[in-house]
């Protein structure tokens, strides 16, 4: 049987003055008892007095904790977005959910911010009040860029050129007048192909927002609840500690609504196959001389143009699927995605430049979009910008964090015990996790997957010195033994020794210490002397037996309030963030397509009506910009290469080059000479909104195939 602490607690302040004196604790206070009058005692005297046991919570007071919490948690869990029939990957998922949650979720916002990248070039792509019909040049590249959304959750597979790799990307996504091999004399086949690919994606989307939502509300119905027993319920100070398990576990429910944003397929297999079958059969029709030659007619362009195809035959270099895994929801360690790097080329080139109505320039910006921006780097190119996410998610979890740790921190006995520096230790390796993986990201940004990794000439220098020993004295046996241990140290990438030896040992580590730290608080694990006494520091040693009542009196709320504040605003503003992405980029990925204009134009009145909100960052970055222009002496971009919403368009706009998808004074040729890669010849276009013909449409029948996206908004 465990100590009792309440009797024995009333014995020593009985005797404190006479028969425990000794056991009295005479040395420095900090905190809320720092002014008091209360009975301290010493470890030593605890354990002589109370005993060296475990005083565990009774049963009444652990099952209401673990309704309060551990269902909660489990309930927000079990909605995030795991894939079926694959158990030892769940098991590592939720390890690296758990014990890793910064990365995770810097690779969830970044992917985020990649897909409303997507949907602000579909949003600007027109004027504020024009919403094309289902047949325009509009709905081919909301298509497009949702296709490109999607493929930005997969990896792409090792080895693959990356300058190749994106222009073939390019191609595949947003050239027009590729013929595709099974349908050779159709020139439109390329572009009805994305169309029922982007529709079988929309309606395969899960549609778990519900579910997670309501998981969401239990979770912030028992913090709500939590708050009240401590601020108002004055007991023991067991009820604090659990508000702080609340606090600890806030950035949960961030994580999970994030996951359903950037929420993966009903079969991620399956949808990968298809997205396969879409790049290998463009990539079959460039390397069909017939087709790449009326490819070439039709868009005036020279062999010299397509040199860079010589390697798209090497069955090495490109396999047949050019995706070979998911890596959504930052299941997968060091994904950064194939979008961003396409995005970037055209938005700095024009789209910022150009601003809103971008896509009324017709063929110059189409053209620009399938030139790209010539990135020696392809799909390689690694973004600065993506330190913002981090350093959110850093906010997100150290804010969390540190609402329970001021909590317990400032509950006496005030210091470093058990539960702090449990809540210190989680802290502390996720954020190492962090560390290593962007660490190991940077070393191998250029050489991962290649002979010349680091790992790899570790492993052959060893080798080297290995067989160097042949002449010794050695059984045959053990040198081939270590020769063939090192030819598979060899065959490692640095990112597979580092993952494997390092990374995840410490995701299911931090994991198991954090399913710990909750349920020793649960059950009462913590109740005893000398974690009561917070002696990890020289702030505790002693333990006080005093109750909320006195706490309260002596100012204990004010640092209760301040950990509650915190973690409060964290969980806030990460939810506004979240429920804000999801509903300006639903219109992007809504499968009926007059409520997906009816989405568009509730986003455009939404960012309308609060862009004062984001005037003042948008000031701060583009004065920022000027300034470090002139500090570099103009060798750094003067403006934003960032396309930024406004609800109108530039005066004066500037004219893309047709040639080269560049901004310039004046369009290079003219538009018979140079016809559109993307649309075909001219004679195709609508007067009004430049659309394709109508064996293009879909279904017209179809309630959701209305002809005029504008006519069914007034309906709506």
């Amino acid at each position: 049987m465990g100590p009792d602490f309440e009797a024995c607690g009333q014995e020593f302040v009985k005797g404190a003055k006479d028969v425990y004196s000794h056991y009295v604790y005479r040395g420095s206070v900090h905190g809320v008892l720092q002014t008091a009058d209360a009975s301290l005692i010493t470890v030593e005297g605890c354990r002589a007095l109370c005993g060296t046991g475990t005083a565990y919570y009774p049963w009444k007071d652990s099952s209401n904790s673990i309704t309060t919490w551990v269902l909660p948690i489990i309930g927000l869990l079990v909605q995030a977005p795991f894939e079926s029939n694959q158990a030892w990957r769940t098991i590592l998922l939720l390890a690296r959910w758990v014990g890793s949650p910064i990365a995770v979720l810097s690779y969830i916002l970044w992917n985020i911010k990649v897909t409303g990248k997507c949907a602000l070039m579909v949003d600007m792509a027109t004027k504020y009040d024009e919403y094309p019909a289902i047949d325009s040049e509009f709905s081919i590249m909301r298509d497009s860029l949702y296709i490109l959304a999607i493929m930005n959750q997969y990896s792409v597979a090792p080895g693959i050129p990356p300058v190749e790799a994106e222009r073939l990307l390019r191609l595949a996504l947003f050239s027009n007048l590729i013929r595709l091999p099974a349908s050779p004399n159709d020139p439109a086949s390329l572009v009805k192909r994305r169309i029922e690919l982007a529709n079988n994606l929309r309606e395969d989307r899960k549609k778990g927002v519900v579910p997670v939502f309501v998981s969401f509300l239990w979770f912030v119905f028992s913090l709500g609840l939590s708050i009240d027993l401590a601020f108002t319920d004055i007991g023991t100070n067991q009820t604090a500690h659990n508000l702080a398990i609340g606090f600890l576990m806030g950035w949960l429910p961030i994580l999970v609504l994030a996951s359903t944003v950037d929420r993966n397929l009903v079969s991620a297999d399956a949808i990968r196959t298809k997205l396969n079958r879409l790049i290998y059969d463009v990539r079959c029709a460039l390397l069909d001389p017939d087709i790449l030659s009326l490819y070439m007619h039709d868009t005036h362009t020279t062999p010299e143009d397509f040199s860079w195809m010589h390697t798209l035959g090497d069955l090495e270099l490109f396999p047949k699927d050019f995706f070979h895994d998911f890596g959504g929801q930052g299941r997968s360690h060091w994904h950064y995605g194939v979008a961003h790097p396409l995005l970037a080329g055209i938005e700095s080139k024009f789209m910022a430049g150009y601003g809103r109505d971008w896509l009324s320039q017709g063929y110059a910006a189409r053209l620009a979009i399938v030139v790209g921006s010539r990135n020696i780097n392809g799909l390689k190119m690694f973004d600065a910008r993506m330190v913002w996410q981090i350093l959110a998610s850093l906010l997100i979890i150290g804010g969390s964090v540190g609402g329970a740790f001021i909590l317990s921190w400032y509950t006496p006995t005030v210091g470093l015990g058990c539960r702090t520096g449990g809540y210190l230790i989680y802290f502390i390796v996720a954020l190492a996790l962090l560390v290593i993986e962007m660490a190991v990201w940077w070393l191998t940004h250029e050489t991962t997957h290649t002979a010349d990794d680091h790992v790899a000439r570790l492993g052959r220098d060893l080798e080297r010195r290995v067989s160097s020993f042949g002449q010794v004295r050695r059984r045959p046996t053990t040198r081939q033994a270590m020769q063939k241990a090192l030819r598979w140290l060899q065959s490692l990438t640095l990112r597979d020794l580092t993952l494997n030896t390092i990374i995840r040992p410490l995701e299911v580590a931090n994991t198991g210490w954090l399913t710990y730290t909750v349920f020793a608080q649960t059950l009462g694990a913590f109740q005893t002397c000398d974690c009561m006494a917070s002696t990890w520091t020289g702030e505790g040693g002693y333990i006080d037996f005093e109750t909320y009542q006195y706490y309260a009196a002596h100012g204990v709320y004010l640092t209760w309030g301040l950990a509650t504040g915190l973690s409060l605003l964290v969980l806030s503003l990460g939810l506004a963030y979240i429920v804000f992405e999801y509903c300006t980029q639903a219109h992007l990925s809504t499968e009926n397509y007059t409520r997906a204009l009816r989405g568009l134009k509730h986003t455009r009145w939404f960012k309308k009506h609060t862009l004062f909100i984001r005037l003042l960052p948008d000031v701060i970055i583009t004065w920022g910009k000027l300034a470090w222009h002139r500090i570099r002496g103009g060798k750094s971009r003067r403006g934003r290469r960032s396309l930024v919403w406004t609800a109108t368009c530039k005066k004066d706009p500037p004219v893309i080059d047709a040639r080269n998808g560049e901004l310039g004074m004046h369009m290079q040729g003219t538009e018979a000479q140079w016809k559109d890669v993307f649309f075909g010849n001219g004679k195709h276009r609508s007067k009004h909104n430049g659309g394709l013909t109508s064996s293009l449409r879909r279904n017209p029948d179809a309630p959701s195939m209305r002809q005029d996206g504008a006519d069914d908004l007034e309906k709506g």
